[in-house]
C-alpha cells in the first residue's frame, strides 16, 4: 500500500493476522511475589495461632457457637471490660494534652531545648520502670513517699494513694509519663512541617488565635493525629504490665483490666475456650479501636482553599517577643524539671542500700553506695543483660532482613490493588492484636517442639510481633516518594534501583526508626517473655519482675535493677529521636 504526501512516498507492507485473540492481561512476572515469601513465613508464627485461639474460643461441647462467651457475663469480666474503657479515655485525653504541649512548644520555641530530652527518656525506659517509679513516689509512708511526704507537710495528713480508687491517680501518671514525649514529638513534628507557602498565606489573610487552630492547623495535622491515637489507644487497651507492677495484689481486683484477667484465669485453671473467649473480646476491643484509626493513617492533604496573596517572606511564623521568649525558656527549664524528676527519684533510691530504701525515703543521706547494684548483679541481672541483648539483636535484624523487602513488595512491587489492600489489611489486624491472641497456643507449640526456654523462639516471635508495624512503616516511606519516581520504579528492577538511591533521604530514616524501636520494645519486652517465654531465657524484664515482688523488701535492689535495665533504651533513643521521630511521621506530613 502507498501513500503520497508532499512528494513524499510512503511504503506501508501489511501482514495478515492470524491465530485466535488471546483474552486477558498480561502476566504478571511471579519473581517479586518471591520477597514477600519470608514474611508470609514468619506471620504465620502469629497466624497459626490466632486461628487456633478463634476456633477454640467458639468451640463447645455441643460442636461451634457462643457458650465459651457467656464468661462475659461474669462480674469481674465486665468488671476488668469497663476498666479497659476507661484506659480508651484516658488515652484520648492524654492525646489532647499532648497536642497542646505541642502547639506551646511550637508558639514559644524556648520550650523545646529543655522539654524534648526530658520527654524523651520516659518513653524509653520500659513500662514496667515507670510502674516501678511511681510506686516508689505514691509509697504510702511518709518517711519513704515523696508524693505522701509533702501531702503530709501541708495538710496534716495524705490519703492512701495506692488504695481503693486513688490508685487510679498513680496508673494515670505513670501512663502519662511514658507516652506524653511520644505524642508531643510527633506533633511538633507535624507542625513544624506545614509548608511555607500555607503560613505566609493565613499569616497575610489575618487568620490568628484559635481561628488558625481550627481552620488550618488541626486540619492538617489529620494524619499524624490518626498514627497517634492509635498507637496510644492501643497501649492503653493492651495495659498488662503497669497494672501487675504498680497496684499492690490486694488492690489488683479492682484495677483490673481485660488481658490480666485473660492472665488470671488461664492461670487459673480455666477451661481453654473461656479464656480463649476472653482474648476474642479484648481483640474486638482492639480492632475495632485500630478500624477506626486506621483512618487518620491515610494520607490528606488541605483541601480548604487558599488564596494566592503576596507572598511576603516576614509573614510565616509569628517571631516571639522577648518576653515571650522568656517566658518560654523559664516555662520549659520548669517543666522539665518536674518531668525528669521521677527518674531522679529512681537513680537517687537506687544509689542507697536496700536496707535504707526500705526505711527512709531518697532524699536521705545516709546508706549511700551501690550495694543495691549489687545485689541486683547477684540476683542474676548480668546474666539477663547478656540474654536481654542477644534477643534483642537478633529479633531487629530477623525483621529488618524481611520487613524491608515486604514493604519494597507492597509499595512498589506491581502487586494487584485488591491483593496489596488485602495484604495492608492483615498487618493492621496484626499491628494492634493483643498478645493473649496468640500466646498460649503460641507457648504449647513452642513446648512441644522442645523449645521452651530457647532464645532463637523467643527472638522469631518478636520479629513476628513487630514485623506488621514495621512493614507499615516502611510501606509508607516508600510510597511517600514523588508519584512521578514511584511511576518509574513499577517499570522494572533496573529503574527501581534507581529510584531508591533518589528517595534514600525518605526511606532512611524510617529505617532507623524501624531498627531502634524494634531493639528498645524487646529490650523493654515484659509481656511476651511473661507469657510465652521459659525459664532459660531470663529476659531483662523477668529479673526485674521477680525482685519487685517483694516490693517492700527490695525496693532498693529494684530501683538498682530498673536504672541498669533502662540506660542502653535511653541512650539509644536520645542519640536517633530526631531521626525516629522523621521516620515515623514519614507518609504522614500534611
Amino acid at each position: 500500500m502507498g501513500l503520497e504526501t508532499n512528494d513524499l512516498t510512503l511504503e506501508v507492507v501489511g501482514r495478515g493476522v492470524s491465530g485466535r485473540p488471546v483474552p486477558g492481561r498480561p502476566r504478571r512476572p511471579a519473581g517479586p511475589y518471591l520477597l514477600g515469601l519470608p514474611a508470609l513465613l514468619l506471620g504465620c508464627v502469629l497466624l497459626i495461632p490466632i486461628g487456633v485461639t478463634v476456633v477454640t474460643a467458639f468451640r463447645t461441647p455441643g460442636g461451634f457457637g457462643f457458650g465459651n462467651f457467656a464468661v462475659m457475663g461474669d462480674p469481674a469480666a465486665l468488671h476488668a471490660v469497663r476498666n479497659s474503657l476507661l484506659w480508651v479515655l484516658v488515652a484520648f485525653g492524654l492525646v489532647v494534652v499532648g497536642f497542646f504541649l505541642a502547639l506551646l512548644s511550637y508558639r514559644l520555641p524556648g520550650l523545646t531545648p529543655f522539654l524534648q530530652p526530658a520527654l524523651v527518656v520516659p518513653f524509653a525506659v520500659s513500662v514496667l520502670v515507670s510502674g516501678v517509679t511511681f510506686r516508689l513516689l505514691f509509697d504510702p509512708a511518709p518517711e519513704r513517699g515523696t508524693v505522701t511526704a509533702v501531702w503530709s507537710a501541708l495538710f496534716g495528713s495524705s490519703p492512701v494513694w495506692l488504695g481503693p480508687s486513688l490508685f487510679w491517680v498513680v496508673l494515670v501518671s505513670a501512663f502519662g509519663w511514658t507516652w506524653l514525649g511520644y505524642i508531643v514529638s510527633l506533633f511538633r513534628a507535624g507542625l513544624d512541617a506545614i509548608p511555607d507557602d500555607v503560613t505566609r498565606t493565613i499569616a497575610a489573610e489575618g487568620v490568628t488565635g484559635w481561628r488558625r487552630l481550627w481552620a488550618v492547623e488541626i486540619p492538617l495535622l489529620r494524619p499524624i493525629t490518626g498514627v497517634v491515637t492509635l498507637t496510644v489507644v492501643v497501649a492503653a487497651v493492651r495495659i498488662f504490665d503497669l497494672v501487675l507492677i504498680a497496684v499492690p495484689g490486694p488492690m489488683q481486683q479492682s484495677a483490673d483490666v481485660l488481658g490480666l484477667n485473660w492472665w488470671r484465669a488461664t492461670t487459673s485453671g480455666d477451661p481453654s475456650g473461656r479464656t480463649a473467649a476472653l482474648g476474642v473480646v479484648l481483640f474486638a476491643i482492639v480492632a475495632t479501636v485500630g478500624l477506626i484509626g486506621v483512618r487518620g493513617l491515610r494520607r490528606r492533604r488541605w483541601a480548604m482553599p487558599v488564596p494566592v496573596t503576596r507572598q511576603d517572606p516576614a509573614l510565616g511564623r509569628p517571631t516571639p517577643s522577648k518576653r515571650a521568649r522568656r517566658i518560654g525558656w523559664t516555662a520549659g527549664f520548669v517543666v522539665s524539671l518536674v518531668w525528669i524528676f521521677p527518674a531522679v527519684v529512681l537513680v537517687a533510691t537506687a544509689l542507697h542500700s536496700p536496707r535504707e530504701a526500705g526505711l527512709r525515703g531518697w532524699w536521705s543521706l545516709s546508706g549511700l553506695g551501690f550495694s543495691s547494684f549489687a545485689d541486683a548483679a547477684n540476683a542474676g541481672l548480668l546474666r539477663a543483660l547478656l540474654s536481654t541483648a542477644l534477643i534483642a539483636a537478633a529479633a531487629t535484624a530477623v525483621l529488618l532482613s524481611i520487613a524491608v523487602p515486604t514493604a519494597y513488595l507492597v509499595a512498589w512491587g506491581g502487586l494487584p490493588t485488591w491483593l496489596g489492600r488485602v495484604v495492608m489489611s492483615v498487618f493492621v489486624v496484626l499491628a494492634v492484636t493483643p498478645v493473649q491472641m496468640y500466646a498460649a497456643p503460641l507457648r504449647d507449640a513452642i513446648e512441644a517442639a522442645g523449645l521452651a526456654g530457647s532464645r532463637v523462639a523467643l527472638a522469631l516471635v518478636h520479629a513476628a510481633a513487630g514485623l506488621p508495624f514495621a512493614v507499615l512503616l516502611l510501606r509508607s516511606a516508600f510510597a511517600a516518594a514523588p508519584p512521578a519516581l514511584v511511576s518509574e520504579a513499577l517499570q522494572g528492577s533496573a529503574r527501581q534501583s534507581a529510584v531508591l538511591a533518589t528517595v534514600q533521604r525518605t526511606y532512611r530514616p524510617a529505617l532507623v526508626a524501624v531498627a531502634v524501636l524494634e531493639f528498645s520494645m524487646v529490650w523493654n519486652d515484659f509481656i511476651v517473655g511473661f507469657l510465652i517465654s521459659g525459664p532459660g531465657t531470663t529476659p531483662l524484664s523477668l529479673v526485674l519482675w521477680g525482685e519487685a515482688r517483694q516490693f517492700a523488701a527490695s525496693g532498693g535492689t529494684v530501683a538498682a535493677a530498673a536504672v541498669v535495665a533502662s540506660v542502653l533504651p535511653v541512650v539509644l533513643l536520645l542519640s536517633f529521636w530526631s531521626t525516629v521521630v522523621r521516620g515515623l511521621t514519614t507518609g504522614s506530613k500534611p
